[in-house]
């Protein structure tokens, strides 16, 4: 992956959909255009002012704040209305708007101003696409190939146009002419295939489908979408440039070292060289930072508490629990246990000590009772959530302890505070001697990555696989450098790619590495003067100005020294040692250097370890003449300190990127608060966090003004589409759908599940109400899950007034499923005679009716979905075997996911569905039912068959299972099959519609997941994302829903089909009767669960014929006509998987009324 080379050409093509929705902007990097000769000399100030105005708007358009954007381009134009930049990109953040005709006029008057110029020309094709003027943009882009013939972009949209005008033989020469430029342009191959098909040619179309499919499931190709920076580019807003603008000179900082700190008048030498190691600690619960240094003898643990004066107190052994003797060389921090105190692990020479944090600043060793042993010679360590469950690891490097071992050790977390190594399976023993190690998303695949230094000339980078083991690879080639020591990561040039500094035992010392968008590093020039070797380093804004600088204690002629080298942007890195004070220190065998706001100035503060003496504080003064903001995230669903965490922050135009790190720098860990810099900013406008369970979440608008504790967004992540019916007044919440369809949901290291892909779902009458001759459906999805929907049927089911009707519908482990087919519960049908929790507790008030008032006597544990064992114990009362005997159960689940079912399973613990047992008459417990089922998501009733079950005579019944399942009402109904009947009618699909919707506001209830939505309050944007490949194109989309035949709608987040049945076939009810409703969907879903199959893309597109998802090499989606048909007729809207948005609800009453039924 890293080392992997480039293809040349634009690869991040996508593909043009006819009906669009703007619903969000991507960040990518952004062009730079040369103003004209002699710009900056004609009016300076002016002009200067129009290039910084526009500058920041190109910022803010990266950064999806597009009406600001327009702003600042507006004052640009103003400031220098003869440049064609500002006049560009008015129309490019207009058109985004979807301000159309304004987008049109602001262009028209750009190919004015320079005619010549190709952006515009294609900018305008754009807009008159957007505006359905097809001979207009077939002009457009025409002129702009006659400007740049070598722009494949621009002849794969002269293709599409020509497509859609039906000159299929232009149409196939100008996307074969974009293949002839750029063989990897993704939409041109589609193009291609489609053009060819509808001209006939099928052979040929699926052989360029195939490719399509290649190009685009290999990610060496990304079609064009409709959404900013995926239209080409050609489409992005450009820079203009008078002159290079470098950083800023230094604001005045210096370091001051804090009095008796780092006193080492009477330090012993050990003659151990190794070592050094501290960490950020909050020992006694309060805002305070504690730090925690590796020492050696009988007391080999120290912590030292900050004083408001700035120096250090040391806190005993005995009084904290810290208790350790021998040669103590790293530490690190996490909560492993997800009790919201952080723990304390440490690594001796000898073995690992993992400390329990029992609050108030007390700690206990738990390391024998968590199953952590001695499997190597312990060097490193660090927590990391490896496997995305949610909970922290520990990976301990070091040496092997035989000639068959690696030197590093995994201990998977088994989320129930004991953990087991997992070093073999997941490929991290590694070779030779380790030392340091740090984790990172290196690829920014959402899967955290680690960078192992040691005994070789380059780290080792274990990158995550998601399933199976890492993949191992050194991060560099380059050979002739000494071993690595220290490793850490930060984006010092803000391009969004987390880059690795290293410590060296020899020259250079320090090296830096550019991540060149995770498939390679290369090296960075630093300011090295008299550098033998280096120990300790780390990331800090010294000057809080954004931009990201450097500390290292490195080995000179002269002794071990403090160097900080000061990010100057694109003028590299400046060695500012002597100007801040560093170099006049005197140091004792220094090792780790931390950067920390030790005394919560806003500005950061280093601390430096040495052999045998106290530390070294150094505190930042002058820093804080600049702003910063200071972070401290806490999870929720994720690892309680965070550790994985991404974050970004957007200020006035500018972006930094910052990860939490477990183990950083030399054998340490730093504080977990981010002190961002933000010059004279006041706030950030935009801080964006992507937690390592894949929760995206932003805040706006934080302030620099105090330290700031974000919380984890406590969102759903996963629902199936939900169901809405029109009750003649507005759109009613029925419930979600087709939840048993879901696909590639882990259950096992060896398996997924079997999806059951259809489903019926009563709408009560009073839910359903026609309007002009038709019943309205809105089917939809409310948060990230990818819809693969086959067939949407409604049939009213007539049936006498004291009788009620439900489908045979219920989650079921196996095939045979839920038959589906009405069942009539009869007049007699009661309430059972009694009802207990296994807690003995009478539970039938509760189970009286349905009114959210759930039996909920049962805990919860850690892993969502799952409880403790639990019975609920019935007393059916007396019942006769002559009649059938059946249960009506109403309720809902709260669903485990694939990730919870994962993290249970290392805590060795399995789903039990629900299974039913009768007790006999001499008093023990018969099992009569293996798997009685549940409800398939949220309130709806299953039906449960006892008849010829139950043992004649018997009247109690229990229920067991360990999933969190709340019951709201139970019914019994041993009534005669004469006493029921109903009629069927069957609603045909008038029209149905896909479009994009936005998300209908979440009503929690006050039982968990009791859910319902609001259709009448909707946010147009969300914390959620979307799956990478091809949806089902906007519009019309009846003939796709009117038989099961493997020819879908796609559709994902915040989208939602329109469905309208008629009313017509509907005779008058009988005297006496009433009407109700089942609704039907047949089809599958995809979550973007960590351990969800194929997550993060379209494919596999499912059929029902396979065995299992994915499915293997031997089976394949149908390749017939009509399907190659389907495939580039309807699904030609393309998601890259990298759309993004603000990741906020932000609800606004919306009227909705039932579509007008179209052709």
């Amino acid at each position: 992956m890293f080392n992997k080379t480039l293809p040349s050409g634009r690869n991040f093509l996508r593909i043009l959909c006819g009906r669009t929705c703007i619903a969000g902007l991507v960040l990518f990097g952004l062009s730079t255009v040369t103003v004209r000769p002699g710009w900056a000399e004609d009016q300076p100030n002016k002009l200067v002012a129009a290039a910084q105005l526009n500058n920041v708007g190109v910022a803010l358009m990266g950064q999806q704040f597009t009406e600001k954007a327009l702003q600042k381009f507006d004052e640009a134009h103003q400031s220098d209305p003869a440049s064609v930049i500002p006049m560009l990109n008015q129309g490019i953040a207009l058109l985004y708007l979807r301000k159309l005709p304004e987008a049109e006029a602001a262009l028209k008057q750009a190919t004015v101003v320079d005619p010549k110029n190709v952006r515009v020309w294609y900018c305008l094709g754009l807009t008159h696409l957007a505006e359905s003027k097809s001979e207009l943009a077939v002009d457009d882009f025409k002129q702009a190939i006659k400007l740049d013939p070598t722009e494949a972009d621009s002849h794969y949209y002269l293709g599409s146009l020509y497509r859609s005008l039906k000159d299929y033989d232009q149409a196939i020469q100008e996307f074969e002419e974009a293949l002839r430029l750029n063989p990897l342009h993704a939409s041109a191959q589609f193009g291609l295939a489609s053009a060819l098909q509808r001209s006939g040619k099928i052979a040929e179309a699926r052989e360029h489908l195939k490719r399509f499919q290649v190009i685009t499931q290999t990610k060496v190709g990304t079609p064009l979408a409709v959404t900013y920076s995926e239209q080409g580019d050609y489409a992005t807003v450009q820079n203009m440039r008078v002159a290079e603008q470098p950083v800023g000179p230094m604001i005045p900082v210096s370091f001051v070292q804090s009095a008796g700190t780092g006193d080492s008048s009477s330090a012993p030498s050990s003659g151990k060289q190794e070592g050094g190691g501290a960490c950020i600690l909050n020992i006694e619960g309060t805002n305070q930072k504690d730090i925690v240094v590796m020492g050696d003898g009988d007391s080999a643990i120290h912590v030292y508490k900050s004083l408001q004066n700035g120096t250090l107190e040391e806190i005993p052994a005995q009084t904290t629990g810290l208790i350790a003797s021998g040669h103590a060389i790293a530490c690190a921090v996490g909560d492993y246990d997800s009790d919201g105190k952080p723990d304390l692990a440490v690594a001796l020479s000898d073995r690992v000590i993992l400390f329990h944090n029992l609050g108030n600043g007390k700690f206990a060793d738990t390391t024998k009772a968590v199953g952590i042993q001695q499997l190597n010679r312990p060097a490193g360590l660090t927590f990391v959530d490896f496997d995305h469950d949610g909970d922290v690891d520990l990976l301990i490097t070091g040496s092997p302890l035989s000639a068959t071992s690696g030197p590093n050790v995994l201990w998977r977390n088994n989320g129930n505070s004991t953990f087991t190594e997992w070093t073999g399976p997941a490929g991290l023993a590694g070779e030779g001697h380790t030392t340091g190690v740090t984790i990172s998303d290196l690829n920014n695949d959402r899967a955290i990555d680690l960078i192992v230094t040691g005994d070789s000339s380059s780290p080792t980078i274990f990158e995550n696989k998601r399933e199976g083991p890492f993949k191992s690879a050194p991060l560099y080639k380059e050979t002739g450098i000494a071993p690595t020591r220290g490793v850490s990561v930060f984006d010092f040039n803000k391009d969004g790619w987390m880059d690795v500094a290293l410590t060296h035992a020899g020259a250079p010392g320090v090296s830096l590495w550019r991540n060149v968008e995770g498939k390679s590093f290369e090296r960075v020039p630093l300011p090295l003067a008299d550098v033998k070797g280096a120990w300790g380093l780390t990331p800090i804004d010294i000057d809080n100005d954004g931009w990201i600088d450097l500390a290292a204690i490195v080995e000179t002629s002269n002794g071990p020294e403090l160097r900080i080298w000061r990010n100057r942007g694109a003028q590299g890195f400046e060695d500012v040692s002597h100007a801040v004070g560093a170099d006049h220190l005197k140091l004792h065998n220094p090792r780790s250097v931390i950067a920390a706001d030790i005394d919560g100035d806003g500005a950061a503060d280093l601390i430096v370890t040495q052999l045998g003496a106290p530390p070294v504080v150094l505190h930042n003064m002058g820093g804080n003449r600049n702003h910063s903001l200071r972070l401290t995230l806490a999870g929720l669903a994720d690892n309680k300190t965070a550790i994985g965490t991404k974050v970004e922050i957007f200020s006035n135009g500018r972006s930094q990127k910052f990860e939490i790190p477990g183990s950083s720098g030399y054998l340490s860990q730093g504080a977990t608060e981010i002190i961002a810099g933000l010059g004279q900013a006041t706030q950030a406008d935009v801080v964006r966090l992507l937690w390592p369970t894949g929760v995206p979440q932003d805040e706006l608008d934080v302030t620099a003004s105090k330290p700031v504790t974000l919380t984890e967004l406590d969102r759903r992540g996963s629902s199936c589409p939900v169901l809405f019916a029109w009750d003649g007044s507005k759109y009613q919440f029925v419930s979600d759908v087709i939840g048993a369809g879901v696909i590639g949901h882990w259950i096992s290291p060896t398996a997924t599940n079997q999806a059951d892909a259809d489903e019926w779902i009563k709408v009560d009458g009073s839910q359903l109400k026609k309007r002009d001759g038709l019943f309205s459906l809105r089917f939809g999805e409310p948060m990230e899950e990818i819809n693969f929907i086959d067939q949407l049927r409604l049939v009213a089911i007539d049936h006498p007034e004291g009788t009620e009707v439900y489908p045979d519908e219920r989650f079921l482990d196996e095939r045979p499923f839920a038959s589906g087919k009405t069942v009539v519960a009869s007049p007699s049908t009661r309430l059972p005679v009694a009802a207990w929790d296994d807690q003995g507790h009478d539970v039938l008030p509760l189970l009286a009716k349905r009114d959210h008032n759930y039996v909920r006597g049962f805990t919860n544990l850690s892993y969502a979905g799952y409880a403790n064992m639990h019975t609920l114990t019935l007393d059916v009362g007396a019942w006769t075997p002559q009649n059938p005997l059946r249960l009506f159960m109403s309720g809902y689940i709260e669903y485990f996911s694939a990730s919870s079912m994962y993290a249970a399973w290392q805590a060795g613990l399995k789903p039990i569905s629900p299974f039913v047992e009768a007790q006999m008459p001499d008093g023990s417990w018969k099992r009569i039912i293996d798997d009685m089922g549940f409800p398939a998501g949220l309130p709806r009733t299953i039906v449960v068959d006892l008849t010829g079950k139950l043992p004649v005579g018997t009247r109690r019944i229990r229920i067991t299972t360990n999933l969190q399942i709340y019951w709201d009402q139970i019914q019994i109904d041993n009534g005669p099959d004469e006493a029921r009947s109903a009629r069927q009618i069957e609603l045909p699909l008038s029209t149905a519609h896909l479009e994009f919707r936005g998300y209908p506001q979440q009503v929690e209830g006050k039982t968990p997941g009791d859910l319902t939505y609001r259709y009448d309050h909707i946010s147009a944007t969300g914390p959620f994302q979307w799956q990478r490949g091809s949806y089902t194109k906007y519009g019309n989309v009846t003939p796709l829903l009117n038989k099961v035949d493997n020819q879908y709608v796609i559709f994902g987040s915040g989208e939602e089909i329109d469905a309208e049945f008629s009313a017509a076939p509907l005779p008058p009810l009988p005297a006496h009767w009433k009407r109700d409703y089942f609704f039907y969907a047949n089809g599958f879903v995809k979550d973007m669960d960590f351990y969800e199959a194929l997550p993060f893309t379209v494919a596999q597109m499912p059929f029902h014929q396979m065995t299992t998802y994915p499915y293997p090499a031997s089976e394949h989606y149908p390749e017939s006509p009509s399907s190659l048909k389907y495939l580039l007729n309807w699904n030609d809207r393309f998601e890259s998987g990298k759309r993004t948005q603000l990741y906020q609800f932000n609800y606004v009453p919306t009227i909705s009324q039932p579509i007008v039924a179209q052709p």
